[in-house]
């Protein structure tokens, strides 16, 4: 059995993953699409490097989409 990978997003970048993907799309963008949320996490020194797909992941796992808007 294959050891998991270490988690990329500790509890405060998760929280903030989803506070983003949960708020106002950027300035010229209609909607968040994964590249931008992973984007914007690299932006607020959240990580150094974050995929889309494990953005995709982790709000798969909150049951949301990067489309959604509270």
């Amino acid at each position: 059995m294959a050891a998991l990978a270490p988690r990329k997003l500790d509890g405060v970048a998760e929280a903030l993953l989803i506070a983003t993907a949960c708020s106002a799309p950027p300035a010229g963008h209609k909607l968040w699409t994964l590249r931008l949320l992973a984007g914007k996490l690299v932006e607020l020194e959240q990580v150094d490097t974050v995929s889309h797909e494990t953005v995709r992941q982790i709000l798969n796992n909150w049951r949301l989409t990067e489309h959604q808007v509270l």
